[in-house]
């Protein structure tokens, strides 16, 4: 269980009460397939952060691990374990129609 930390300065007589929330926000992880084209600008890991980021309501997309990898004549495939921080909570069925508008997404094998 988080908690909000919280101090009490005084100063001059005067009180303070600082609050500083910890709270990471709502977080899902999933083990997804997602296609990435040939010739892309960047590294697969940082593309297919980068694509699963469009998602609506996403803060933030960490690949924790490249669980695989299927290249293509056009593109490659890749499978990845992900960690999604989302701006507002969601549930799994959410979380899963939120991936799915993703371009380029081929399966989501798993949510948690």
């Amino acid at each position: 269980m988080e908690q909000t930390a919280r101090a009490t300065l005084f100063n001059r007589g005067n009180i303070m009460a600082i609050t500083n929330d910890n709270d990471p926000g709502p977080t899902a992880t999933a083990v997804v397939t997602i296609r990435i084209p040939c010739g892309a600008d960047s590294d697969l890991v940082t593309d297919a952060e980068e694509r699963l980021s469009r998602a609506e309501n996403i803060d933030t997309v960490t690949i924790d691990e490249m669980r695989g990898i299927d290249p293509k004549l056009s593109a490659t495939a890749i499978i990845v374990s992900i960690t999604l921080r989302w701006t507002t909570t969601m549930t799994d069925a959410e979380v899963s129609r939120r991936l799915a508008e993703v371009p380029g997404l081929e399966s989501i094998e798993q949510i948690r």
